[in-house]
């Protein structure tokens, strides 16, 4: 079994950077680090995320997976109600899933360069509310009604601002390109 360094920073042990580290899918211990918050894995070589991704990783906020190989999220996105940031550009996804129009809390969803054919090109340009929105109705029966009985107070557990997340990644991104070495991180080892 090869072993897996997985950088925390001390001082905000809910985020995980694993991006550029040539990973083919999701190390199996992350899906133990139920607290994460924000996860970067951008620039890897991931095909596809775990069905049970979002389930394991409730309390995630934030989700950079851009430049993977992803073809498709798991249906089980749409029961997530923490995230709010899922930046999805550059890959090769070509429909986003209807489940994620149940994804209440998503504020921001980046598709740059993804080769969509669903939702079709006017909802996609419309933004995120019709994304939302379009998701939602395309659904069969009772299921689109659903994410309008949901209670606020769920997402009580992720009171973090959009604005907070936009400067926690700003000062993240900073503290990362001013330490060349390892000094400021923690090295956790974990078996994959």
């Amino acid at each position: 079994m090869s072993e897996l360094h997985l950088s925390l920073h001390r001082e905000e042990e809910d985020t995980l950077h694993l991006s550029r580290r040539a990973l083919k899918s999701i190390p199996a211990p992350v899906l133990n680090m139920t607290h994460l918050q924000s996860l970067y894995l951008e620039g890897n070589e991931i095909s596809s995320l775990p069905e049970r991704f979002f389930s394991r990783l409730s309390s995630l906020v934030w989700l950079d997976v851009r430049n993977n190989r992803l073809t498709g999220l798991p249906a089980a996105i749409g029961q997530h109600r923490c995230l709010k940031t899922l930046l999805l550009e550059g890959n090769p996804i070509s429909a986003l899933p209807p489940e994620l129009g149940h994804v209440i809390s998503l504020k921001a969803l980046s598709l740059r360069t993804c080769p969509l054919t669903f939702p079709p090109r006017d909802i996609l340009d419309r933004g995120l509310p019709s994304i939302l929105r379009y998701l939602r109705s395309s659904q069969l029966g009772e299921e689109a009604p659903a994410v309008e009985k949901l209670r606020l107070s769920e997402l009580d557990r992720c009171e973090e601002s959009f604005e907070e997340l936009r400067r926690r990644m700003i000062q993240m991104e900073r503290a990362e390109l001013e330490s060349a070495g390892d000094g400021g991180t923690r090295t956790q080892n974990i078996r994959s």
